[in-house]
């Protein structure tokens, strides 16, 4: 009940705001921003959990500890960054979404998926203003919210891909959408290699996760689904790819 156990959600947490980092440089003021985050996680997972469950009183324990190191955590980052505010305005409909939906318990839907992936993808802007002093502001630069909006499209994409085999396994309309969605992006990735905005070996990525996206939950129609572990570890080895070739 205190450790989060959407264990796809690691990479989410730990990859985008490092992204952001490495793209602006290091600060210190990123320290107390990060843990912020980090900590966020576990208060959103455990807030998740007793919003679902209507405020019972046995959830509450692991929300109102968590919650009170993220007060701490969130004014000190505040008294250090001030111009973080303006970030609320984008966080603040987000939160509001996974709130209403963890109380329709609804958390696992694709809007609530789509909705926790766009604040991950949005640490990558938010890090970059951190190194910038709050100079960036919302418009940061163009290669890093190209790498924000890569980081949106493989996160989503996973959502996708996961239900198909999963949750969703057998539904047509989602494999449609999936196939739809990393079809796509696979072509915008690949548009940004021509005009020398991202590797090559990143298209090869995207376009394997395409071919993945295809090949995997027909196979589970037509012969036996794949594990749970093994799509899990398909995942580690893909985050991997995707993180490597991105630089």
């Amino acid at each position: 009940m205190w450790i989060p156990q959407y264990h796809g959600g690691w990479a989410m947490v730990v990859v985008p705001p490092i992204v952001g980092v490495v793209e602006g440089g290091l600060r210190w003021a990123h320290i107390p921003l990060y843990a912020l985050w980090f900590i966020g996680y576990f208060f959103f997972y455990c807030a998740t959990v007793w919003l679902r469950s209507h405020c019972k009183a046995r959830y509450a324990a692991p929300v109102k500890a968590y919650g009170a190191v993220v007060l701490g955590l969130g004014l000190i980052s505040l008294v250090c960054t001030p111009f973080l505010w303006r970030w609320a305005l984008l966080f603040a409909p987000l939160v509001a979404v996974a709130a209403l939906a963890a109380w329709k318990r609804e958390e696992r839907s694709l809007a609530s998926g789509l909705d926790t992936v766009a604040a991950a993808s949005l640490m990558v802007p938010v890090m970059y203003d951190v190194s910038t002093d709050g100079a960036a502001g919302l418009s940061a630069t163009g290669h890093v919210w190209a790498l924000a909006a890569l980081f949106f499209g493989y996160f989503a994409g996973t959502v996708f891909y996961v239900k198909t085999n999963i949750r969703e396994r057998g539904s047509n309309p989602y494999l449609f959408a999936s196939i739809a969605w990393h079809t796509v992006w696979t072509a915008a990735v690949i548009a940004l290699a021509m005009h020398d905005a991202i590797g090559w070996w990143h298209t090869v990525v995207w376009t394997l996760m395409a071919a993945r996206a295809v090949a995997v939950p027909l196979y589970g129609r037509i012969r036996t689904p794949l594990p749970v572990r093994a799509i899990g570890v398909g995942e580690i080895l893909t985050s991997i790819a995707f993180i490597v070739t991105l630089f």
